[in-house]
């Protein structure tokens, strides 16, 4: 969200910013694409070069907002306190953005998020921390706008440009060469009551089920099982949800559903078994792949592949789709693979994935 029109504003051209860090063009169509964080800060870092522009990054934050989190922004107004839908988004914001992390804390009259990056010690990442903190402070004015007034922005570098440039994007007064990024504002405003999602977020909600209906045999069940896909990270995908999402009652749904051969949990267990099945392909952790599809327990997630897939997930080989007792029994000389490294894992190279604004 923003980097064209930001590109278009500084008359550098977005496709060859793209091009230059071997990103595909299609990031400008699909802000849901998850790409190579360290290329994300790159990409900031060289538009800023490219155009001369220091404040490349808080501009394009400046284009952002709650929106930009995705169904996490759907998530945020369903809490009593803001609080609670910041202790919320925190739980799942890895599946948003992997290689940052917050910490929330309260002291007194004040509460601060701090945001650190675990990425390429050799990347600069001022434009990547500016836009970060940028982003979080317009996130946390759609939640409680009357409580942030007294909010303060501390960055950890000097400034990029003279300080009456930074007042031309945000009205908070901005700290620099601070101990950590982050944004501070007054505790109060964590036992408000977070605003509702904004029209344009319902829109964009209500856009992606329309366009996941279009060309479907059966548009119903592609609209809930897309939805399920989209809720089962951040921890809610729930009838309840998609229901509410949907404006129907969960009668209504599960009577429409049934209708046409099918019922929730029979999508939900069939999307949760793709994202495991995609998950085990990638040499994922078991145990973490079963909290991530809401089973709180190892024990109840194995008893779930079993009855999906017939074995257990650590006998599930991917190779022909066959589990891997059935995979042995159809060759003389069965080979011993070792599971491929999870590209998203921290234990590999550290890629780590965010979305890109697109």
């Amino acid at each position: 969200m923003g980097l064209h029109p930001l590109c278009r504003r500084l008359h550098i051209n977005p496709l060859a910013l793209l091009r230059q860090e071997r990103l595909p063009s299609a990031v400008l169509r699909s802000p849901d694409l998850m790409i190579s964080y360290d290329s994300f800060a790159h990409l900031l870092n060289r538009g800023a070069d490219t155009a001369g522009y220091p404040l490349f990054g808080l501009t394009l934050a400046s284009y952002q907002g709650l929106q930009t989190f995705g169904p996490l922004s759907l998530i945020a107004g369903g809490y009593d306190t803001v609080q609670h839908s910041l202790e919320a988004i925190q739980r799942h914001f890895h599946f948003h953005a992997q290689g940052v992390t917050s910490d929330l804390r309260v002291e007194g009259r004040e509460a601060r998020i701090a945001i650190d990056f675990d990425l390429d010690t050799d990347i600069p990442l001022e434009q990547l921390a500016e836009l970060s903190i940028l982003l979080g402070y317009n996130a946390l004015r759609e939640m409680a706008p009357a409580g942030m007034a007294g909010a303060c922005l501390h960055l950890a570098h000097k400034a990029l440009a003279p300080l009456d440039e930074y007042r031309k994007h945000t009205g908070a007064p901005i700290l620099f060469e601070q101990e950590k990024n982050a944004i501070v504002f007054p505790s109060t405003v964590l036992r408000q009551r977070p605003e509702p999602p904004s029209a344009e977020i319902r829109q964009s909600m209500e856009s992606f089920l329309q366009a996941q209906a279009t060309h479907q045999e059966k548009p119903l069940l592609h609209t809930v099982s897309a939805l399920i896909h989209e809720l089962i990270p951040a921890g809610e995908a729930t009838l309840a949800a998609i229901a509410s999402l949907m404006k129907m009652r969960e009668r209504t749904l599960q009577r429409e559903l049934s209708a046409e051969g099918s019922d929730f949990r029979t999508l939900l267990d069939a999307a949760r078994f793709q994202i495991a099945r995609n998950a085990l392909e990638r040499g994922e952790s078991i145990t973490d792949l079963a909290l991530n599809l809401g089973y709180s327990e190892l024990s109840a997630f194995s008893r779930a592949f079993k009855r999906w897939a017939g074995v257990s997930p650590q006998h599930w080989h991917p190779a022909e789709g066959l589990p891997c007792r059935q995979r042995h029994a159809s060759h003389r000389s069965p080979t011993r693979h070792r599971p491929v490294a999870n590209y998203q894992s921290r234990d590999a190279n550290h890629q780590e994935h965010g979305r890109l604004p697109s």
